[in-house]
This record gives structure tokens, sequence and C-alpha cells, in this order.
């Protein structure tokens, strides 16, 4: 890729956006376009092809930087785009079949570009999702999918029989003692710290559980500024593992809906879930 379209992208970006970041720019045509374009010519992509797809990633990214998508690796905050373009591009775009290769790379600037004004929620559920990807190839379905894990009810409601799990919140965060719960979606549980609270503008801690799949998927921190009370909401299952599980003591909190059950421990930083078996 030539220096002179870089710069002329650069020059471009820095009149157009308030935002630019220089150094983040440079970030970005050091590390993951550099790791592309070797990517690129390891497949065997003519090199016409290869050219105008370099300069797509490259148009986009710079864009990115100005709407403020892409974030430095030093940033400490995650969204999907930064993971795309950062990531899953350089690593796995030159795997797709070349015809499809464009048109990979644009679904996954609307994806990045469409979660920028989701909730956090959804944006961790499709991050975590997407640091598991080892193709690309259909990601437009896979995508699609993980919106509807994340946003429709199951088909399978929780009746007689429940799979239970217990799940330990200090892998993600080795302070976090699970406390008040509630769900942002059918399967999708928000766990708060019992003692971080928001104060003073900072977020309280708070944790993410994706209650699909065997295990259910830890979502990491999830942003989530609402102040649940703590609930104590009664059902056979959460019952029967209180009276007869020996890994279950007091609940500190549980909640429930048609579709999953989960309580958080008086003595512990595990949290109870239960699904259909």
């Amino acid at each position: 890729m030539s220096t002179s379209f870089e710069d002329e992208l650069e020059a471009q970006a820095q009149g157009r956006y308030v935002r630019w970041d220089a150094d983040l720019w440079r970030e970005l045509r050091e590390g993951p376009a550099q790791r592309l374009g070797e990517a690129l010519s390891r497949s065997g992509a003519s090199s016409t092809s290869a050219a105008e797809l370099m300069r797509a990633y490259l148009r986009l990214g710079s864009e990115a930087i100005g709407l403020g998508y892409l974030y430095p690796s030093t940033a400490g905050r995650q969204n999907f785009f930064t993971l795309a373009w950062s990531d899953l591009v350089p690593r796995l775009l030159a795997g797709v079949p070349e015809s499809a290769r464009a048109n990979v790379l644009a679904q996954l600037w609307n994806v990045g570009e469409n979660l920028e004004s989701a909730p956090p929620w959804v944006q961790r559920i499709f991050h975590r999702v997407g640091q598991r990807l080892e193709s690309l190839s259909g990601i437009e379905e896979r995508l699609r999918e993980t919106a509807s894990l994340a946003m429709e009810p199951p088909t399978e409601k929780l009746g007689d029989r429940a799979q239970p799990y217990l799940i330990d919140m200090s892998r993600e965060d080795s302070r976090f003692l699970p406390g008040a719960i509630h769900f942002l979606a059918p399967t999708v549980l928000c766990v708060h710290d019992r003692h971080r609270h928001a104060v003073a503008g900072r977020e309280a801690a708070t944790q993410g559980l994706l209650l699909v799949g065997d295990p259910p998927l830890p979502l990491g921190a999830m942003g989530c500024r609402e102040t649940p009370e703590v609930t104590h909401v009664k059902t056979p299952h959460l019952t029967a593992m209180e009276e007869h599980d020996p890994r279950v003591d007091a609940f500190f909190a549980t909640a429930a809906n048609d579709w999953r059950a989960a309580g958080t421990l008086d003595t512990s930083r595990f949290v109870l879930v239960l699904a259909p078996a």
C-alpha cells in the first residue's frame, strides 16, 4: 500500500474530524494493516484485489478513528469494532474466498457501526462472541444468530427439570462479590457487585452472563447504569437447590423469568444459574 494514499487519507481525516487521533492512525497502519497485507500476500490474492481491499480497510479505519469507533490498544475499553479492525480482519479475512472478502469487510463495518448506538450489554455480547471466532466465513449469519440469542426469548421454557451451573465470577474480576441481579433480556443476566456501586461518575462494578450454551458465556464488565434492588424470587428449582445441594448456602438475591432462574449466594463468589435440562 502506497504511503501517498495513506498520507492523503490522513490529511482528509484531519480536516474532517475533530476527534482525529494521529497516534491511533499510526498504530493501525503499522500493526493491524501490516498484518492484513502480509496475510493477503500469503493467501495468493492478486495484487489488484489485495490493493483494493487494503484501501477499503484503511479508508474505513480512518473513518472509524474520526468517529470514535476504534480504540487504541492502551484504552482499556473494548468494543466489537476495535476487535474486528485490530484482530478479526487482519487474522481471518484472508481465509475468506477472495470474491467475498470485500463484502465481509462491509458486513463487519455495518455491525460495528450499528453496535455503537446499541446498549452496552449488547456490545459486550458481540465482543465476547467475536473473540471466539476462528473464521469469518458465513459471518453475517453467525452475527444474526448472536443477535437472536441476545434479544429473543428461547423456544424452551424452564420446566420440571433444570440444569444447574455454578459460575465463578472472580475469574473476570478477583474482587467481585456478587450481589443484586436482574435480567436485561430473557437469557442475559446482569450481576452487580455487592459493595462497589456507582460513585461520583464511576460506573458500578457489574458482570454479565449470556445464559445460552453449556456452560453459559461470561460477558465481563457490563457498564450497567441501573441500580437494581435485591430481589428474592422464589421458584421450586431455586428452593430445591438451596435445600438439597451442599454447594448452595443461603441466597443473597434471586431472580427468575419464564426461561431462566439465577441466584447469588451469601458467602460465595459464585452465581447459580438454572437453565432447561
